[in-house]
């Protein structure tokens, strides 16, 4: 038994040091020049107006002649009451490299973005945009590590798939937004995560997230490797409480139930004094599918589906009894692989 209890203990310890960090941020070098992704997502709230979700991504597709990474770039707006604008653009010339020689985080692609620890730029012929950060940043874990996956030490292991971490859970923004039909700015709030791999990382997983005055929250379900088994985590953090879900499985601490084609979620996850429940209701046609780099790169079958008009509906229990209760009359719902709807 000692002898168990020390080679655990050794793995353990062994997969903490290379777990994934703050540092983790800027641009890794590829694990495949056939097949690759890394992307940074940026979901910002500006309260009353609307949600956007801008994605710069790296990518190397498997028809690649020269194996060198790629520009893609995703922008979508959600007004509050209204339909999503969506832009998608790719380009070739892309640099990784800060220009004070750091490896601190820096993508840029030339005449048209430029983005690092402080901001985005994004100069396009069709639209321009730019947020700056406006306040400390929110991690995800409060302890020695803020940047380690929301997950653990689970995704580190051998064979689960690939990284992702969520770099912050709310950052206080200046933004900027003019595509000739909105000219928006004002402050708001962001949620920064980040991930990269040379495979798919999940078979499939559900996602949600909000952010407001009064509260921020992210959720996420994931299939683990190519298995049935269902884990979650997540924070959620209101004025009066700070709940950080471990990771959890279905039918364990986590009850579920999801009907894509009807755009809900309602998710229950139990700690030992304290339970959440999620409730989440998004129109159907207020989701649109995004491929990238799912099925284009890694040549996958999964969809895919994303809403930034979700109602959501968040009760926390203290031992049974109701605390609290709060309203978001926007957020994000996400699903992907078996998840989504076959319709």
């Amino acid at each position: 038994m000692l002898r168990i209890i020390l080679l655990l203990s050794l793995t353990f310890i062994s997969t903490l040091s290379w777990s994934t960090t703050l540092a983790d941020i800027k641009a890794h070098e590829p694990t495949s020049r056939k097949t690759w992704a890394e992307q940074w997502f940026y979901n910002i709230n500006a309260p009353g107006v609307g949600y956007f979700k801008i994605s710069f991504q790296t990518y190397i597709a498997p028809d690649s002649l020269d194996g060198k990474e790629k520009s893609y770039m995703h922008l979508a707006f959600t007004p509050l009451h209204g339909k999503t604008v969506k832009y998608d653009f790719f380009y070739n010339d892309l640099i990784l490299q800060h220009p004070d020689g750091s490896d601190a985080f820096y993508y840029e692609v030339p005449g048209i973005i430029v983005a690092d620890d402080e901001k985005i730029i994004i100069n396009h012929p069709d639209f321009n945009f730019s947020m700056n950060y406006n306040g400390p940043h929110k991690y995800y874990w409060p302890g020695v590590n803020p940047g380690q996956t929301p997950f653990g030490i689970i995704p580190e292991l051998p064979g689960v798939g690939g990284k992702w971490f969520l770099y912050t859970v709310k950052t206080s923004v200046l933004y900027r937004f003019n595509d000739g039909e909105y000219n928006l700015q004002g402050t708001g709030y962001t949620q920064v995560d980040k991930g990269w791999y040379d495979k798919e990382s999940s078979a499939g997983m559900i996602y949600t997230m909000g952010l407001s005055d009064d509260v921020a929250f992210m959720f996420t379900g994931a299939l683990l490797g190519n298995t049935n088994i269902e884990m979650w985590a997540g924070r959620y953090v209101s004025q009066d409480y700070d709940l950080v879900f471990y990771p959890a499985f279905k039918g364990l601490s986590v009850k579920r139930e999801i009907d894509a084609c009807a755009g809900t979620l309602h998710v229950e996850l139990s700690k030992l004094d304290k339970k959440l429940i999620i409730d989440a209701q998004a129109d159907p046609e207020s989701f649109y599918i995004q491929n990238f780099p799912a099925v284009i790169i890694f040549g996958g079958e999964q969809n895919y589906m994303k809403s930034m008009q979700a109602r959501i509906q968040l009760n926390v229990y203290h031992f049974g009894q109701l605390e609290e209760t709060l309203d978001l009359p926007q957020a994000l719902l996400e699903f992907s692989g078996p998840f989504t709807c076959n319709e």
